[in-house]
């Protein structure tokens, strides 16, 4: 089993250190080895990455993350998923929009676009693509057809890379015969993003007696972060921290409190999915004379517990939470 420690943190890792260390090499590896329009990505092309070994290395943690609770690297196009599965491509389910590279994306929209001398100008970059017909505005069809070709069929030695690390595990046998089953995992389908109502729907809150006053405090406490969550959906960037890297957004905030951000894989880890929201209404007692304080995030036990004293009002529990999330990125307390 993976164990986690990230340098200047002093988390111990119970699986949430696991979990958000997957998270982000998952997220870090589809920005920088992968291409094309979200959620239809192919591998990028780089023989510096391929004869590096970077491929199976990316195959092998993509394997860790589905084997122990990280997400699922739902960023495949079809056709690079089912060449994994069965390693031959079908050129007849192969048109332009297969392609991911954006300078042969750009040449194809300048062929389609093109008049009889401009073509003539991209002479050698469609003669490297391996068309061998006569270029003209006639074959403007065959044209981009090669160039797909080119574009795809370049990739075949990459991916083989990319089979060889999904052998760690066994989950390249797996593929290989449950090619069905295993897809939801590499191309996106229903039901895996992470929006507000998923979130809202897993939280578990901890309220006091019915009928008490904290019984209806606590209430608005839960509205608020329901009314937060689908505020961050609407427009996400008006919720950043001025001096801070990230604005909020459902699964941030799921990532925060659970280190995942990704719903999880299993039925049966989805259905037992929980997290709990406490409630603080004597922070005093813990801190003494204050003016303000934050919640109070336990990671491995998916657990936030809330200052009510300073949350009364949905601006002053904005402006709590949101300062809370952006200083609070690093496993600090053991």
């Amino acid at each position: 089993m993976l164990k986690v420690s990230f340098f200047g943190e002093a988390g111990i890792d119970t699986g949430a250190l696991r979990k958000e260390f997957l998270t982000e090499m998952v997220a870090g590896i589809e920005t920088r080895f992968f291409e094309g329009p979200p959620h239809q990505k192919s591998p990028r092309y780089s023989l510096t990455d391929f004869d590096s070994g970077l491929f199976r290395t990316v195959g092998e943690i993509l394997a860790v993350s589905l084997a122990q609770g990280g997400p699922a690297p739902t960023f495949f196009s079809q056709w690079a998923y089912s060449y994994l599965c069965n390693g031959q491509i079908n050129p007849t389910q192969l048109d332009k929009n297969t392609v991911a590279d954006s300078q042969l994306r750009l040449l194809i929209d300048q062929v389609e676009s093109s008049t009889e001398q401009s073509l003539q100008g991209l002479t050698d970059e469609i003669l490297n693509c391996g068309f061998t017909g006569a270029i003209s505005v006639q074959n403007k069809e065959p044209i981009v057809r090669a160039i797909t070709l080119h574009a795809v069929l370049r990739l075949q030695p990459i991916l083989e890379q990319l089979k060889e690390g999904l052998q760690l595990y066994g989950l390249h046998l797996l593929i290989k015969q449950y090619p069905e089953i295993c897809q939801p995992l590499f191309v996106l389908g229903g039901d895996v993003k992470v929006n507000a109502e998923f979130v809202m729907a897993s939280i578990h809150p901890q309220l006091s007696e019915k009928g008490t006053s904290k019984h209806q405090v606590e209430l608005d406490l839960v509205n608020f972060i329901q009314d937060l969550l689908y505020e961050s959906e609407e427009g996400p960037e008006h919720l950043a921290d001025e001096d801070g890297p990230r604005s909020i957004t459902p699964a941030r905030f799921l990532q925060w409190i659970t280190g995942q951000g990704h719903v999880p894989l299993l039925p049966s880890e989805k259905k037992d999915f929980a997290v709990v929201v406490k409630f603080n209404h004597n922070c005093e007692a813990d801190f003494g004379n204050h003016s303000i304080c934050y919640p109070v995030v336990s990671s491995c036990a998916k657990t936030i517990v809330l200052p009510v004293k300073h949350m009364k009002s949905y601006s002053q529990f904005r402006m709590v939470l949101l300062e809370a999330f952006h200083l609070g990125q690093e496993f600090n307390n053991v």
